[in-house]
């Protein structure tokens, strides 16, 4: 079997309303890279680190390696193609059913999708990504037992994969269990106390319990660890807001609008700065 290294690409892009009364001001969650609508959290695909010498004959591991180019190019209908074609010749990778789910989930067809990723399990019950994408693609359906189960045995093969703890918190959050939510990204943080994917996530999870002191810390580090990410500046200037500082808030506002100008977070920023008292 080929050597191989897991590439790592994030999806899936979620907003949380918190349910504070008599106010218009509401926490929105980290939203990443936009796939439209796939998998919640981290999509992982195993890439080869190398393609095989050229020959004369069809070669399927060839044939997969064009597969996931054209999947990186955004060309999900050719990935398709190429990993079909692949695995005609040699149906057994576990890794490239895998792959085909991952392009079936971009192309929106999710129950192909998951039918690839147990496919792949079947031949690999070890499959790390298999397990975490299943657990994407049944959140997307909202299909929540079967979208914790598959997270959650993503977690038994690799217990410290933060990505998976993330990811629970948003199937938390989506179902309105705050409390889980905050469980679970704290075991984010726990294992990646230098994401500030996590940070984020776990504040926004803080201040929909009503809990602004701890959100506000969690925040303020997340923007310490990367001064640049405008979504993280919004929520702690709304949670600023709530704590009647407007003068801070107005920063982190206006942090969002320098950072991210076009963008969702500058639409909420400027209504925000419109309600702050001068």
């Amino acid at each position: 079997m080929m050597n191989e290294n897991r590439w790592l690409m994030l999806g899936f892009a979620m907003m949380l309303i918190l349910p504070l009364a008599l106010t218009t001001l509401a926490f929105y969650n980290l939203a990443t890279v936009k796939p439209e609508a796939l998998v919640a959290g981290t999509p992982l695909v195993i890439t080869p680190t190398a393609a095989p010498a050229p020959t004369a004959t069809p070669d399927p591991a060839q044939i997969y390696l064009d597969g996931l180019v054209a999947y990186q190019a955004g060309n999900y209908a050719l990935a398709e193609t190429r990993f079909r074609s692949a695995l005609a010749m040699s149906p057994r990778q576990a890794n490239w059913h895998n792959s085909l789910g991952l392009a079936l989930a971009q192309l929106g067809r999710l129950d192909e999708a998951i039918a690839e990723y147990q496919t792949a399990l079947s031949l690999d019950p070890a499959l790390l990504e298999a397990h975490y994408n299943l657990g994407g693609a049944y959140h997307a359906l909202k299909d929540w037992a079967n979208a914790e189960a598959a997270y959650r045995a993503a977690l038994q093969v690799d217990p410290t994969l933060a990505s998976a703890y993330v990811s629970l918190g948003n199937l938390y959050q989506d179902q309105g269990l705050a409390a889980e939510a905050v469980a679970a990204y704290q075991q984010a943080v726990a294992l990646a106390p230098d994401s500030p994917t996590a940070q984020l996530n776990l504040g926004v999870a803080y201040a929909n319990t009503g809990d602004l002191a701890q959100a506000g810390a969690a925040l303020e580090q997340a923007v310490t660890l990367a001064p640049d990410y405008a979504p993280a500046h919004y929520n702690l200037g709304v949670v600023y807001a709530y704590q009647a500082n407007a003068a801070k808030a107005r920063q982190e506002f206006e942090s969002v609008l320098k950072l991210a100008p076009e963008s969702t977070w500058a639409t909420q920023a400027r209504e925000q700065l419109a309600q702050l008292q001068p």
